[in-house]
């Protein structure tokens, strides 16, 4: 099985810091929030020449945040842990890297409204944790028609809720919130609580506590072959073999292809998705203190988060859905595409559409219902494995990777994770 291009495997110990300084890691640089790579303390450790040596409770294939979210929680909990990433830490290839995303309540669906609350106070125990500030609170502005299905539904589902939420009318919207240009007849509701994550910090600081709590972390170890057994997994690599009772995979747009070589095929499809970064005329207007984060609610989604730290207002479209292969994309973003978001940021936010900065290729891993997949193997109930978060999982990273901790080793779970069961797509066949 070819998990990865990469045939470079780490046999030395490697201090973190030197890896974060090789690989010239991109940080948020606000003063309030964790940017300094250079904290990462400790060493990788490896199994020794057979790489079975040291027992494992657990392996962990993938290291963005729901991998290094998992590899942290099941070390808190006591177990012997090996994480696998086949790339570096904090790698672009994938959907975890970059200065900001954006966590908040506001969700059609009440089961996400439930997780988020639970995911804002794991964020927070992780800054207390790691002495980091990860978390900016911003506020969210969702707007888009009254009659917008999501929007409505939205609008429902917290106040159901009882999450607190403002509902302003185009001229309210426009005194409150000058940055955004409404149509007439549109709506806006404003929720307190959404914020922006510092995504490649939390990443990091979830790495550098799973390894202080005793976790082996290897990059730049591309799996090779995944064993099931009786009663454990056996992951081979380059060079070595590793064993374990348990094994989490949360492999991002790669685990089409890792579970369809464990004969459970999904429908998981990696696409092609880009963001720009624009330079707005009004610097004051999009600073932290002054910009929510927002939300378009129409057929097309739009998003955006303001200017964290001279990085520029980041626009995108949600779910552009063009299909790629993660191994051979393309990503060199197109000028077409670029001038689309521009002419929506124009239309809507026309304070912030100045000089575009810079445009980049991420890449999100669909489901068809847009709903994650959370499951263990029906045949191998030692692996579990999460997937398919559909470009709106990042905010609940850490909670998914103490979920999948807490599947593996059979604690109790107080979700129903029924809505993220691979049964659904039995159903749907």
């Amino acid at each position: 099985m070819r998990y990865a291009l990469s045939l470079l495997v780490y046999s030395l110990s490697i201090p973190f810091s030197e890896i974060a300084k090789r690989q010239a890691i991109h940080l948020p640089q606000h003063q309030t929030v964790c940017h300094n790579s250079s904290a990462i303390a400790g060493y990788i450790r490896t199994g020794g020449k057979t790489g079975m040596n040291r027992p494992y409770d657990a392996i962990v294939v993938g290291l963005g945040v729901m991998g290094s979210a998992a590899a942290y929680h099941l070390a808190k909990m006591g177990q012997r842990v090996l994480a696998l990433e086949q790339f570096e830490l904090d790698h672009r290839n994938g959907s975890s890297h970059g200065e900001s995303r954006i966590i908040r309540y506001a969700y059609a669906h009440p089961l996400y409204v439930q997780m988020a609350r639970e995911a804002f106070a794991l964020w927070q125990a992780l800054e207390r944790a790691s002495g980091k500030r990860l978390m900016v609170r911003t506020g969210g502005f969702d707007f888009g028609f009254p009659d917008s299905p999501t929007l409505r539904a939205t609008l429902q589902t917290l106040d159901s809720a009882a999450i607190p939420f403002e509902v302003l009318d185009e001229a309210g919207a426009a005194r409150r919130f000058p940055q955004f240009k409404l149509e007439a007849g549109m709506i806006a509701l404003y929720q307190a609580d959404a914020a922006y994550l510092a995504a490649s910090a939390c990443v990091i600081a979830q790495a550098e506590l799973a390894h202080t709590l005793g976790a082996d972390l290897l990059f730049e170890t591309p799996v090779r072959r995944i064993e099931p057994l009786g009663d454990s997994v056996r992951v081979y690599t380059a060079d070595r073999v590793y064993e374990a009772g348990k094994l989490i995979v949360t492999g991002g747009p790669w685990m089409g292809k890792l579970l369809g070589a464990l004969d459970l095929p999904l429908p998981l499809q990696p696409t092609r998705e880009q963001i720009v970064f624009f330079e707005p005329h009004d610097q004051v207007l999009f600073t932290l203190e002054r910009c929510p984060v927002f939300i378009f609610h129409s057929p097309t989604w739009f998003y955006g988060l303001p200017n964290v730290d001279g990085s520029g207002v980041k626009v995108g479209i949600h779910c552009n859905n063009e299909p790629c292969d993660p191994d051979t994309v393309n990503r060199t973003p197109d000028n077409a595409y670029v001038e689309r978001i521009a002419a929506w940021t124009r239309q809507y936010i026309p304070l912030a559409a100045g000089e575009v900065k810079e445009a980049r290729v991420c890449l999100y891993t669909m489901t068809p219902d847009e709903h994650f997949v959370l499951d263990r193997h029906p045949a191998y109930p030692q692996i579990v494995f999460g997937a398919g978060f559909s470009g709106h999982g990042f905010k609940f990273g850490n909670l998914i990777g103490k979920l999948l901790a807490d599947m593996a080793l059979g604690n109790l779970i107080s979700y129903d994770l029924s809505l993220f069961s691979i049964a659904r797509f039995r159903q749907s066949v």
